[in-house]
């Protein structure tokens, strides 16, 4: 049975970290990976606060390759840059460097930029973290409206955020921005850790506000390649496909042994996925 089209499946260069921009797209275009997520803060997509890598070189990789990026994911699960900073001059930062991403990724053809609830301190309350997590995510969505750019923000572990790890809190986060450029997107990794489906995901949303996924096997923790965890990829792909979903399938594969030959990885990858492909 085939529950996707192969167009679908969407790659992450994370696992990549140690090679080029060129290799890894090199890899994607072997494999007829048509779609790839871009990791901002390596390989030459630098990215802070005060601009951004000029666009035009990494476009002509891009475009010679036949490959698109409909995503861009500005690094922000470290401390440098985070959705809901306390602190105001860390705060208003993070803004600019998220506003940044946006631009930069509309300069690649990007459509969506990746995002989390961020996190706060751990004697902070949930209405503290997220009232800063709205004020930014309000500001971010009129930048975003303006390059036609479309958020598209996850949950977190419970080790990464207590304020954003779990569907109902991302649901009181996504009613409180309440704007049209800010979506929500499924990591299944999240999702398992949470003890939630698919299936919870598109009963708290609808298929409408669900925008894009990190479709990846898990244990439930981990981001793995297909066939290394334990999760249903026959069954997370039914789920999807019931549900309307026709969007990306990227790949966030961050598991150690990965980053030294994520090519011979991606090959494994790929075959599981393609059972079940269009």
């Amino acid at each position: 049975m085939k529950y996707a089209r192969r167009q679908q499946i969407c790659t992450l260069n994370i696992h990549y970290a140690n090679f080029t921009l060129d290799y890894f797209l090199d890899c994607q275009q072997k494999l007829g990976v048509e779609n790839v997520e871009l990791l901002a803060g390596h390989q030459g997509l630098w990215l802070d606060h005060k601009g951004f890598e000029p666009t035009a070189p990494i476009r002509r990789k891009l475009e010679a390759r036949g490959i698109k990026a409909p995503v861009i994911t500005p690094e922000n699960c470290g401390f440098a840059y985070q959705f809901a900073s306390q602190e105001k001059d860390q705060f208003e930062h993070s803004f600019q460097y998220f506003a940044n991403g946006i631009r930069m990724g509309a300069e690649l053809g990007s459509t969506l930029m990746e995002a989390n609830p961020g996190w706060g301190y751990a004697e902070e309350s949930f209405e503290e973290v997220t009232k800063r997590a709205v004020e930014m995510f309000q500001r971010l969505c009129e930048v975003a409206d303006e390059y036609n750019v479309t958020i598209a923000c996850e949950t977190l572990r419970p080790q990464e955020s207590k304020t954003g790890d779990t569907l109902p809190k991302l649901k009181t986060l996504f009613d409180r921005v309440n704007h049209p450029r800010f979506k929500v997107m499924i990591d299944t990794c999240a999702m398992g850790v949470a003890g939630e489906s698919i299936q919870d995901w598109f009963d708290t949303f609808g298929t409408e506000n669900i925008v894009h996924t990190h479709f990846i096997d898990g244990n439930p923790y981990g981001h793995l390649v297909w066939g290394d965890g334990n999760h249903n990829l026959e069954k997370y792909l039914k789920a999807l496909k019931d549900n309307g979903y026709t969007g990306l399938l990227s790949q966030e594969l961050t598991d150690d042994p990965y980053y030294s030959d994520p090519f011979f990885y991606d090959q494994r990858n790929m075959k599981n996925l393609l059972r079940y492909m269009e």
